[in-house]
């Protein structure tokens, strides 16, 4: 009896050290680390930013944390999830503020947005989020590589925002919406003024102006599409060390006499003229509303406007 208890305590001590030996070994940090690299090497992005991401989960505090939680999120961009790859790229942002990927994360921020970006007839509110980041990168971090790159991408944000505005303008133009179409022009024009869509605006500007018997602010169109067409200067041979002093030596009486941007001129004039026309809407001819100053108005019309000064003074 002694000797089948001992052979049965035996027997259990067996299993349990067998059991023992095969419980599997959690991989070390550096083990999901290369396991993630190959996935990432190879590729498999989806593979690659889920291990990374059991990586951090495994060990947050781990010397490759900060690479990692990048390559989630560039890997996720790789894989065109450009929704995913935007909130992980800004969890990483979170998490390390100081950190000196800030220009590749932000100019990735910006492509992530630009990737989505839409065709001219539709709502370019994603355009203008790529265009920001883009921004904050030419901005903030000009001796970056991404620097150069961000304002390429800049531009074209630029061209395809004012290209939604000029298509807008076509169509407000086919529904003779003019005042308002005037208006969008002159926005176009103010806030994209580099642009190839300014120069389609000033020539629907000065047309819509000339209609309209606007002859001085139409004139001003002209000179700003004139000057935007002859902006691109023409080639110039490279100076030799020979030729810059001499060139130098001429700067201080060659300097062209400074002058105002006729586009400046044209965006004044037309605020004003928004200002003319948005009164004449709220007060058209011939309402009891308009009312000019009594300094400019005679006869009858300033004797009216007098007797109507008197007597809301009385009721006061």
């Amino acid at each position: 009896m002694k000797r089948s208890i001992v052979y049965g305590i035996c027997g259990v001590l067996v299993l349990l050290i067998g059991g023992c030996s095969g419980t599997v070994k959690r991989p070390s940090a550096k083990e999901y680390y290369e396991q993630a690299n190959e996935a990432y090497t190879g590729e498999d992005y989806l593979m690659a930013a889920d291990s990374y991401q059991e990586l951090l989960d495994q060990y947050p505090l781990n010397p490759y944390a900060e690479e990692s939680q990048l390559k989630i999120a560039y890997s996720r961009y790789l894989n065109k999830k450009y929704t995913e790859a935007l909130g992980s790229f800004s969890d990483f942002e979170r998490s390390y503020p100081t950190s000196s990927y800030l220009p590749f994360v932000q100019y990735y921020r910006g492509m992530s947005y630009l990737e989505q970006m839409r065709s001219i007839d539709r709502d370019q509110s994603v355009t203008e989020k790529a265009n920001d980041f883009f921004q904050v990168v030419a901005d903030r971090h000009r001796d970056s590589p991404f620097a150069i790159l961000a304002e390429e991408k800049n531009r074209l944000c630029r061209e395809s925002m004012a290209a939604h505005e000029l298509y807008v303008v076509d169509f407000q133009l086919k529904r003779r919406a003019t005042m308002a179409a005037k208006a969008r022009l002159r926005v176009l024009i103010e806030e994209y003024p580099e642009t190839d869509s300014t120069v389609f605006a000033l020539e629907r500007l000065q047309a819509l102006l000339e209609e309209e018997g606007k002859k001085d602010i139409a004139e001003l169109a002209a000179q700003a599409l004139a000057a935007r067409k002859a902006a691109v200067p023409p080639a110039q041979p490279l100076a030799t060390k020979e030729t810059k002093e001499g060139e130098n030596a001429k700067e201080a009486s060659a300097l062209p006499s400074p002058t105002v941007d006729p586009l400046l001129t044209l965006v004044t004039a037309l605020k004003k003229l928004e200002q003319e026309d948005r009164q004449l809407v709220a007060h058209p001819p011939g309402s009891e509303q308009t009312q000019k100053p009594a300094s400019v108005l005679r006869g009858e019309d300033k004797k009216i406007l007098q007797q109507s000064q008197q007597k809301e003074q009385g009721e006061e």
